[in-house]
């Protein structure tokens, strides 16, 4: 009995720091995500895939924008998970830089999106999104 308590007590000491490192796939952020109320030239929908390999993260997203006829669409970007939770894409355009941060809050994507121009006389700016998944 003694045997079996101290084996019991040694798993839940030491359980914590071996899923310390454990990454679980699919991350909650992946899927598509939109934006119904997307004015123009805001984000309207985000598309985030995840997968792990040998315990690391690999991840791509790409964002669209609001545009007529059709949503406008920023390439596929590698996506950085970040230490404290979701993921972090840096998307080039002609005139500007996007930073995307996004994270699954409660079944809903937050999103925050620093738009930093190349010409270093204008200012960045900041825009923050909440997304809905897609229905299928």
């Amino acid at each position: 009995m003694r045997v079996f308590l101290f084996a019991v007590l040694l798993f839940f000491l030491t359980a914590p720091a071996m899923a310390e490192g454990r990454i679980y796939c699919p991350l909650p952020e992946d899927g598509i995500w939109v934006n119904e109320n997307a004015k123009a030239k805001q984000i309207s929908r985000i598309e985030i895939e995840t997968k792990c390999v040998d315990d690391t993260v690999q991840a791509r997203m790409r964002a669209f924008t609001k545009c007529i006829p059709r949503d406008c669409k920023w390439g596929w970007t590698k996506a950085e998970l970040r230490d404290y939770g979701g993921l972090r894409s840096d998307l080039m355009g002609f005139l500007t830089a996007k930073v995307l941060f996004v994270r699954n809050f409660q079944g809903y994507l937050d999103v925050r999106l620093i738009e930093v121009p190349h010409d270093p006389n204008l200012p960045q700016s900041e825009e923050s999104y909440t997304l809905t998944r897609a229905k299928r």
